[in-house]
């Protein structure tokens, strides 16, 4: 099976990291959503896209240099309203698990976003990623977190790092993937996500291969490979 991950949410009609994506993207039927999670100065971790954010009237700030009711009047438009992870959590964590891949921008924001997911019951089932300061600190801290390392050198990752982070996933460019590097790290036990795939023909490529997950900004595309839809589809009712 191949999960579907769709990047930011279904950014397809609406704005990305907003509850509207997110929710729009699990009705479609996707297995994670993407996440881009960075924290406020006051300590909230938020969905925002870039670390800059332009308030109304003033330069550009980091998030970083924002308190959350900072980031509250960045936006007018509701669709558009920076959430927080604690929201997301309250609004989607309802199951067994988080469908949630969170991308954090720092190791302070994947602390922070790992503590939420912990006081809501979800310690361990959401997916991490980021860059690999930021995930060993989530490791040193998060013995079972489950991980998702960005990887695009040949073969896998040196044995230190796969001692230390214990990825569940490495992920690549997917004009990186391949069948004999797909084998290869299945070898030494990782899945396999490839992004961002928004060809219909190249999502089936990829899936043929074995990718365990494709990330994507054409949710309904994918989702409809990946539940069996689109080959209903084509071979009509039996």
């Amino acid at each position: 099976m191949t999960l579907s991950i769709a990047l930011r949410g279904d950014t397809a009609r609406f704005p990305g990291n907003t509850l509207p994506a997110l929710r729009s993207a699990l009705r479609a039927g996707a297995d994670l959503v993407k996440i881009d999670v960075h924290l406020t100065s006051d300590g909230y971790p938020v969905l925002v896209d870039e670390r800059v954010v332009a308030l109304p009237g003033s330069p550009p700030h980091q998030v970083a240099d924002l308190t959350l009711a900072e980031l509250a009047a960045a936006r007018d438009d509701v669709e558009r309203r920076i959430p927080t992870l604690m929201e997301v959590i309250a609004e989607f964590g309802g199951g067994d698990t988080a469908p949630l891949l969170v991308d954090a921008a720092s190791p302070q924001a994947a602390l922070a976003a790992d503590t939420v997911l912990r006081e809501h019951g979800f310690g361990d089932l959401a997916l991490f990623t980021g860059p690999l300061e930021t995930l060993q600190a989530l490791r040193a801290r998060s013995p079972g977190a489950r991980i998702m390392l960005a990887w695009e050198q040949p073969g896998p990752p040196p044995e230190e790092v796969a001692r230390t982070l214990r990825p569940t996933f490495l992920g690549s460019h997917f004009s990186l993937v391949d069948r004999e590097r797909v084998a290869d790290l299945h070898r030494h036990g990782f899945g396999v996500v490839a992004w961002t795939v928004n060809e219909f023909p190249e999502m089936a490529r990829l899936m043929g291969m074995g990718v365990d997950a494709l990330a994507t900004d054409r949710v309904d595309d994918l989702v409809s490979l990946t539940s069996g839809r689109a080959q209903e589809t084509v071979t009509g009712p039996p």
